[in-house]
């Protein structure tokens, strides 16, 4: 008879699907708040010496973009902390052909 999969184990993977989800939806909210507080003037731009420079078009571009690298730095870093040693490769399989029949 085959096992069936450990409840305990089943809750956290759910626990951990929702907190991820949570944590992106929250984090997509966030930087869409922001964009629209400085679209509409509630955080203005202007007390920064260095934000006259920037044109909020291409800082409304950049901050997505520079959080998927973040969040893909991330990702990879706790990928490679947590799994285990690589496999070993598989062997190239050589294919061998010859002319069937009525070919060649």
């Amino acid at each position: 008879m085959s096992k069936s999969p450990d409840p305990g184990r089943k809750s956290a993977n759910r626990r951990a699907r929702a907190f991820t989800t949570a944590t992106i939806v929250s984090f997509s909210l966030t930087i869409l708040a922001a964009a629209i507080a400085v679209l509409s003037g509630l955080a203005p731009l202007k007390p920064m010496s260095f934000a006259e420079r920037i044109d909020v078009g291409s800082l409304l571009f950049v901050t997505p973009v520079l959080a998927l690298v973040l969040a893909i730095l991330f990702e990879v870093t706790r990928i490679a902390l947590t799994r285990p040693d690589l496999p070993q490769p598989r062997r190239q399989q050589t294919v061998r052909w010859s002319p069937g029949r009525r070919e060649g």
